[in-house]
């Protein structure tokens, strides 16, 4: 299914709901000290494969997978599985800073009809208008990309926000499964602050604000929650 990606690690009975822009090429960087792996040149390009490429994870290893959603859904009770969230709306500020306000509008985006001179609020508003299933995985709510064929969440999520803290948690629990994630996870390939975009040109108009939160519900309540949750320890 476009969007879905589910990296299993069979020896570890570990799978890794992965969300991009979500500490994705970091977390995918550290599992590959993990596993066995050999170096393997980019069939297109002048360049070995590397981690944050999915290739990577089907030419230079026997020792790790990529599931389809019903191929995750049959194994959810016998692994652990996590994934990274961040704010709903931060994350759409990302994209559209990182894929169109950039000399070339990112190719697949060009193709679903968004262009460089359109304001965030004109960006979200298509956004919202495009099914799930056309949307750009970098925009597809992020319960969607994780969710199994039945509807389940990861047993372990973590928040962007809180990824140092949430990380060491996710590490102790597999340390006494005998998994070693290592020490705290590097901040890999981070995305740039968004101080260049003031308040205004980030604003939602409140027809545009209305369709975020339809699009986005589960996205926000899954947060709120986490955030909630964390308070409150």
């Amino acid at each position: 299914m476009k969007g879905k990606g589910f990296l299993y690690l069979p020896a570890q009975s570990l799978v890794f709901a992965r969300i991009p822009k979500c500490a994705n090429t970091s977390i995918k960087t550290r599992l590959s000290t993990l596993i066995q792996t050999k170096i393997v040149q980019h069939p297109h390009q002048n360049r070995v494969l590397e981690p944050t490429n999915d290739l990577f994870w089907k030419k230079c290893t026997k020792e790790a997978r990529w599931l389809k959603p019903d191929q995750y859904t049959a194994l959810y009770d016998r692994v652990t599985s996590f994934s990274v969230i961040r704010d709903p709306l931060r994350r759409l500020q990302s994209c559209y800073r990182e894929k169109v306000l950039r000399p070339e509008v990112f190719p697949a985006m060009k193709k679903l009809g968004y262009d460089r001179g359109m304001t965030f609020n004109d960006f979200v508003k298509l956004t919202c208008a495009l099914d799930v299933f056309n949307m750009d995985v970098h925009t597809q709510p992020q319960t969607f990309l994780i969710m199994d064929s039945k509807g389940r969440l990861p047993h372990f999520i973590a928040r962007l926000e809180n990824l140092d803290q949430d990380w060491k948690k996710l590490s102790t629990s597999m340390k006494d499964k005998g998994v070693n994630l290592g020490g705290s996870l590097p901040r890999l390939n981070s995305s740039k602050n968004l101080s260049n975009l003031t308040t205004d040109e980030l604003s939602l108009s409140a027809d545009t604000q209305r369709e975020y939160e339809l699009t986005y519900g589960a996205d926000i309540k899954l947060f709120e929650n986490l955030s909630r949750n964390h308070a409150e320890r």
